[in-house]
Order: C-alpha cells, then sequence, then structure tokens
C-alpha cells in the first residue's frame, strides 16, 4: 500500500519543509542512554558463589575499598562490616547472588536519577527466605557495624535515587520475579506477583483475561511491579483509578525483625485480635495507631491538597474514615498505605496480591489543542466534569522535537503503521494547524458510558470558547500519531544536546487543575531565568508535569545550579497549592525539601512512624525521613 518511495517522501520531504518553516535551530539527535546502560548490569550478572566460602576469597583490600567509598561524597563509612558480609550471609543459609566485583557495584551506582553512590556489596535472594536470612543478619551486625544496611532496588528505573546506597543492595528483580495466577470470582480480578517481575510482563498476562492494571505508569514497558508500588507509582488513569496503593489485596513483607506477615486492610474487630498477639507486626500496628489518635488533627491538616502525592508517609491514609468511626466498626485500618510508597524505608515486600479491571472498550479519544496557556486551567476544568479516563498533555517543545526526529519513531512502529503516522503528525501541523503548535497537546479519553450519556460533539461543543476548538478523533492512525508523540516526550528531549542530560529534579511537582495554567506561566518564566530548555508533558488533569532540564553533569557548577533550581521550583508548586512528588517519591531529591509542603511536628511523625517500623535503621536509610545523602556531593559527573 506504501512503498519505498512514501518513507523517502516522509522522512525528506515533509521533514524539510517543517525546517524550512520553523524559526528554530536544527535539534541534533542525541544519545539514548537507559538502554544501553540496563544492557550493561543485565550483562554483569551475578554468580552464585558456594556455600562455604573463605572471606579472602571473596575479600577486597580494605584500604582500597575505603579510598573506593570515601570518593563516592556519600558519608564516609567503615568497610571492615561490608567484607565480613557474604561470610555471614552464607553461614546463616543464604543461597542467592552475592558480589563485591568493581564491574557490578558500578552499575549499581547508578539509576535513572541524577546522582551516584557506590554500594559496597550486591545481593540477589533466589526467594522469600533469602530476604529474611539478610535482614536478620543486618538486624544482628548492625549493633556491631551501623554503616550496614539493606536497600531494595528493582528495575533501577527510579528518578529520585531511592535505590541507591552505600551499603547493601538488595535486587529484587533476579529471582523474585514470579507471576501467579489470575483470579475472576464474581466480577472481581485479582492476581498475584512476586515485586521483581516486570510490569510489561504482568500487563500482557492480564491481558489474556481483557484485564488491566489502572495505574500503570508511562515507564511501564521498563519497570517492575514492585518498585511501582514501592514508589506508590501513578500514571495516565490515575485520574479515574489512583495510585498503586489503591489497588492492594495484601502484601507480604519482611519487618525489621526478618519475619514475613501477611498485611492487609483490617476491621476493627480484626485489629483488635491483631494487637492481642505477640509479634512485630501486631506491636507496629498498636503503635501506629496510637500515633494517629493523639495527632489526628495535625495529619488531617497536613493531608496534600493535590489528588496525587506520593511525599512522606500518608498517615492520613491508614484510617480514611477516621479514628471515632473506625472504633465503631466503620472502615479499615490499612498498613499497606505506608508500605506502598515506603521506597523500602520500613520493611521489604516479597509478595504482592493485587485487583485489576475490565480493560475499556470502545473509548473516545478528544484532542484540544491550547494555543494560549490562559485557556489551559479553564479547559481542563470543563473535561472534568466528565469523569475522564485521563487528561493528558505534552508542550510545544515535545511536538517540535517528535517533527524534527521523525526516524525517531521507526523502532516504536511497524512499517506500514510508521508512514501513515508520520504522515498524519506532517499534516496535523501543516494543515489542521496551520503550522503553528499549541503551547500545550491535550489527549482527553472517555469511556463508553460517558459518550452513550452525552454525544463527544456535545462535550466537544462544551469544551470550545475562543480560540480553544476540541475535535473529536475518529481516526486510529490519528489517535496513535497523538499518543506516540505523548509518550516519547521524555526520551524526545534527549535528542537536544548530545552533550547533555535530561535531568529528572523537577520533573514531579503537582498543583490543583485549577492553578495549572498560572503555575505553568511561572515555570515558563523561570526556565528563561535559569536558561534553561526542558520539554514537558504530564497529566493535565491532575495538573501534574513532568519536565526534564538538559544539564551538564560534567560542569562543576551544576549541582549548585541543581540545588538552586530545586529551591526555587519547589517553592513555586507549594505557592499554588500543589505540592513537590506527585508520584516519584521522594528518594535523595526531594526529602531534604519536605518541610516545604509539612509542618515541624508532621515532619517529626514521619520520623516516629519510620522508627517504629525500622527501629535500628537497617532499611534503605536517608529516604524519606533523616536525610544523609549530601544532593551536590552525590550527583552524578557524567552524562
Amino acid at each position: 500500500m506504501f512503498g519505498e518511495n512514501y518513507i523517502t517522501y516522509v522522512d525528506n520531504q515533509m521533514y524539510t519543509k517543517y525546517m524550512s518553516t520553523s524559526s528554530s535551530a536544527v535539534v541534533k539527535r542525541g544519545v539514548t542512554k537507559r538502554v544501553a546502560a540496563k544492557k550493561a548490569v543485565r550483562k554483569t550478572s551475578i554468580k552464585k558463589t558456594p556455600k562455604k566460602v573463605p572471606l579472602k576469597a571473596k575479600a577486597i583490600n580494605i584500604k582500597e575499598a575505603a579510598k573506593s567509598i570515601k570518593n563516592t561524597g556519600a558519608i564516609k563509612r567503615n568497610p571492615l562490616g561490608h567484607l565480613l558480609m557474604e561470610k555471614m550471609f552464607r553461614e546463616a543459609g543464604f543461597r542467592g547472588g552475592i558480589s563485591t566485583k568493581e564491574s557490578l557495584l558500578k552499575a549499581y551506582s547508578t539509576d535513572e536519577s541524577i546522582f551516584s553512590i557506590r554500594p559496597q556489596v550486591v545481593i540477589q535472594p533466589k526467594n522469600r527466605g533469602d530476604v529474611e536470612i539478610a535482614t536478620k543478619v543486618i538486624a544482628k551486625e548492625t549493633k556491631r557495624f551501623d554503616s550496614l544496611s539493606l536497600t531494595p532496588r528493582a528495575a533501577g528505573t527510579g528518578l529520585g535515587g531511592g535505590s541507591l546506597t552505600d551499603s547493601i543492595v538488595i535486587d529484587m528483580c533476579a529471582h523474585l520475579n514470579k507471576i501467579g495466577e489470575v483470579t475472576i470470582k464474581k466480577d472481581k480480578i485479582t492476581f498475584t506477583t512476586e515485586p521483581g517481575a516486570m510490569w510489561r510482563d504482568v500487563e500482557k498476562k492480564l491481558k489474556t483475561h481483557d484485564a488491566y492494571l489502572p495505574p500503570y505508569p508511562a515507564s511501564k514497558d521498563i519497570c517492575s511491579i514492585g518498585g511501582s508500588v514501592g514508589n506508590n507509582a501513578a500514571g495516565p488513569d490515575s485520574l479515574r483509578h489512583g495510585h498503586c496503593a489503591d489497588w492492594i489485596e495484601s502484601m507480604d513483607v519482611v519487618l525489621h525483625d526478618g519475619f514475613t506477615y501477611t498485611i492487609k486492610p483490617l476491621s476493627y474487630r480484626d485489629f483488635k485480635t491483631l494487637i492481642k498477639q505477640d509479634h512485630e507486626y501486631a506491636r507496629i500496628a498498636e503503635r501506629i495507631f496510637n500515633l494517629i489518635s493523639k495527632n489526628e488533627a495535625e495529619i488531617k491538616k497536613n493531608k496534600p491538597a493535590t489528588a496525587k502525592n506520593s511525599a512522606g508517609y500518608p498517615l492520613w491514609s491508614v484510617i480514611p474514615e477516621g479514628v471515632a468511626k473506625f472504633k465503631k466498626g466503620i472502615g479499615n485500618f490499612d498498613l499497606t498505605r505506608l508500605i506502598a510508597g515506603s521506597q523500602g524505608t520500613i520493611g521489604i515486600i516479597t509478595n504482592l496480591t493485587m485487583r485489576a479491571i475490565p480493560i475499556p472498550k470502545n473509548t473516545t479519544l478528544i484532542t484540544i489543542p491550547i494555543f494560549d496557556l490562559e485557556d489551559a486551567a479553564s479547559t481542563i476544568t470543563k473535561v472534568l466534569k466528565y469523569n475522564p479516563i485521563n487528561v493528558e498533555i505534552f508542550d510545544a517543545l515535545t511536538f517540535d522535537l517528535a517533527l524534527r526526529n521523525p526516524s525517531f519513531f521507526k523502532d516504536r512502529l511497524d512499517k506500514t503503521q510508521y508512514y501513515r503516522v508520520m504522515f498524519n503528525m506532517y499534516a496535523t501541523y501543516h494543515v489542521r494547524f496551520a503550522r503553528k503548535i499549541p503551547e500545550f497537546t491535550v489527549l482527553v479519553t472517555l469511556d463508553e458510558d460517558t459518550t452513550n450519556e452525552t454525544d463527544p460533539e456535545e462535550i466537544v461543543k462544551e469544551i470550545n470558547s475562543g480560540k480553544v476548538k476540541a475535535r473529536v478523533v475518529r481516526n486510529a492512525i490519528e489517535s496513535e500519531m497523538y499518543w506516540q508523540i505523548r509518550r516519547a516526550s521524555y526520551t524526545l528531549s534527549k535528542f537536544q544536546d548530545k552533550t547533555k542530560r535530561p535531568a529528572a529534579f523537577l520533573e514531579d511537582m503537582t498543583v490543583p487543575p485549577e492553578n495549572l495554567s498560572k503555575f505553568f506561566v511561572q515555570i515558563k518564566r523561570l526556565l528563561k531565568e535559569f536558561n534553561i530548555t526542558a520539554a514537558v508533558h504530564g497529566h493535565g488533569g491532575n495538573g501534574h508535569f513532568h519536565f526534564y532540564p538538559l544539564l551538564d553533569f560534567t560542569s562543576k557548577a551544576t549541582p549548585a545550579l541543581v540545588m538552586k533550581m530545586a529551591d526555587t521550583f519547589f517553592d513555586t508548586a507549594v505557592k499554588f497549592k500543589g505540592d513537590i512528588c506527585g508520584e516519584h517519591n521522594d528518594g535523595i531529591i526531594r526529602t531534604p525539601f519536605l518541610d516545604k509542603m509539612f509542618s515541624k511536628k508532621m515532619l517529626d511523625l514521619f520520623k516516629q512512624t519510620e522508627h517504629t517500623f525500622d527501629p535500628d535503621d537497617i532499611f534503605n536509610p536517608g529516604k524519606k525521613v533523616n536525610p544523609r545523602f549530601d544532593i551536590k556531593e552525590t550527583m552524578r559527573t557524567t552524562n
């Protein structure tokens, strides 16, 4: 149907025509490093060593270890405890992989964040028993060596540095990646999975039952389920369906005593039964209940105004109906709400049972080009009246980069689809948009119930006003074109300058949708003030932006610039009644700034919560509370 001449036309003629009408400079394609980094980690696999291994067989020179640790820029650590770890783990019965191989430690020293911190040991548990053994060993040995800790790591796609540590990485993806059966009972769909399972594999299995997990993140093709739950991730459909935490039935968690407990929502009767028992889960549950009871007013006062938030420990979600109603048998006590989003700081998840729902059928896409930023908030507010599944956005720079880099989409589409999608993209720019790129392109997905109740064309008429001209997309290729651009925004941003890196540290701010226009006007002003470019995309229905300033991490001036920008931009989000952390969590980058969102008393409640679960601070210290990694000193120095 379409031949090679046609692709030449798309790649060359339309591209050339676009370039000739654009006033911007040519943006050269950069190198995508995410894939290369992941290949490096996969190639450097951990080999299981024999159960009885003399310490000297794996030992490294103590002076060299101390030198390596010193160069991380983190707190200086005593390496001796780490040098003993393999011997300790093996003697305790740990069966998985253990390594101090330099190339492997280097691979685990970075994730998708702007940080680089070298761990001292990497372990890959074979099963839940190994996680229990590792926890018990660290809980005991931290009395002698307070530098020891366990930091869970999944696929390494986190953007805040949450999986980085200068102690022991516990890789949950290597072996704990089994997906259980999907169960359908009385129209309720549930499934079980280990935390290391990749989201794409879970999605594939659910799809055989015409089901899906609604809070899927945009990174679903490369992230794990456990990492997503650990960050309490969210995504496009979270506008209607919430975060990962909202879809958890129960979870198996290894607590600080090294035992696994099944944690799930409890009625008041079940809660009273639990706290009579003699174990750590019971003790923790009772103390958290008392903490919430005594500080309920402060907790409610500090609950973020935005629908999306992954900052701090959400104590306001543990007893959502309130303590008084709970005591009368209304509502539940739910510690899964604290563990989901805790970034492995209060326990290690070893298994999950989650809900799913049927894949929406016969959805309708409405596109809204916004040429004046002042129209964005009012337009999205109108859209929200129709309870859309999602309201996604991408900015002018993202569209511009897509037009300049058509070959980027070749690997994402089959040949015939590629020709059609590219033709549609250029035709939209030249004909529909009259060679003017909208400040924002808004994509609205409506379900069949909504469009059966109200004709989509009537909804469009309600949205339209002045320069805002919404339209129903009837063509599947056009729909695919818009979604391809939206999903590609982050990667396309790398093509602006191959000597720089899109930096994840401002990318998670959220404001109420009604403040979206004023907020983004301020963001554009600040980007200009700092002389920074950034492609923007996000979840418009939640007022949630993702943008990644292009920075040169080989420059010595970059760390100070990051700190100044973070301080200024975070203040702007809070000024517009927003938060600094919508779905990517606190990690290293946002933990020190939580005082911008929460009162001093609330921050102390977070510390008490963490200490209740983890009294010896053995789980991923320095995240969520008690920041210990200096942002400037631990920043990566490569792009």
